[in-house]
């Protein structure tokens, strides 16, 4: 149980870093 959430974390925290790094290099390409 402790696992799976932890692995879900992981996942949820990866999802928010790719999604800043995606939104990072649309204003890179923007400008």
């Amino acid at each position: 149980m402790f696992t799976i959430f932890s692995y879900f974390g992981l996942l949820f925290i990866a999802l928010i870093l790719a999604l800043v790094l995606f939104i990072g290099l649309s204003k890179i390409q923007l400008i």
